[in-house]
């Protein structure tokens, strides 16, 4: 009984990350200034001005780095039910994905929270650092390990074409993990914060039915 218990709340779990994660990311993308925009390409200068004293873009991406074990739980859900054919785009997808995932953790740590404490103070003090924080932005040092992000988008993409060739779930919602993985990369490369949403808008079509699935089969 206890055994069945604890799968259950695995399963709830496990379904809750996958109707939730979409919405973080979407909340993280919302916040950003200038959100219209479909100007491509922000120097670092732009970027800084746009996240000093911005609690509501820092609140935003500090939802997002809390969302991170949610994307370890569903590429872990994902590369179990990988089976046959599917099973190396599964083991590849999943730790490419999961080292996506690490790399969004540190990017949010690097250029929110510690951007958000150099906010606290005063603003002689704060303009002394703006060496600094062009550093940060242009992933200095080992920063230079941001440049990986794109793993993230790679790992679920392959998780999806796992999912479309083994028919593991309905094929419609495989074909908009996959879509929206490619949108990601476009709101990426291009840096256009309505085209991250509407990746996200994608990933929650095809999230939160299989959430609500795989909670069904915890009872």
């Amino acid at each position: 009984m206890v055994n069945q218990r604890v799968e259950s709340l695995k399963r709830i779990g496990t379904g809750l990350a996958f109707i939730v994660w979409p919405f973080m990311a979407m909340l993280a993308y919302a916040v950003h200034p200038n959100l219209l925009s479909l100007e491509f390409g922000t120097d670092i200068a732009t970027k800084i001005s746009e996240f000093h004293n911005n609690g509501l873009l820092h609140f935003g991406h500090f939802i997002m780095l809390l969302g991170v074990p949610f994307l370890f739980i569903i590429a872990a859900k994902l590369m179990s039910m990988l089976k046959g054919k599917g099973a190396w785009l599964g083991l590849i997808g999943g730790i490419t994905g999961c080292l996506g995932a690490l790399i969004l953790a540190v990017d949010k740590t690097a250029l929110c929270l510690v951007p958000s404490a150099f906010d606290t103070l005063p603003e002689s003090t704060y303009q002394l650092l703006i060496p600094g924080l062009e550093a940060l932005f242009a992933f200095k040092g080992w920063l230079a390990i941001l440049w990986l992000l794109p793993l993230l988008a790679v790992g679920f993409l392959l998780l999806g074409v796992g999912l479309y060739i083994t028919k593991a779930i309905p094929r419609w919602q495989s074909v908009l993990l996959i879509l929206s993985m490619l949108v990601t990369a476009v709101s990426s490369a291009l840096d256009i914060d309505i085209i991250g949403i509407a990746a996200t808008i994608l990933l929650a079509i095809a999230f939160v039915p299989l959430g609500i699935r795989i909670m069904r089969e915890a009872s």
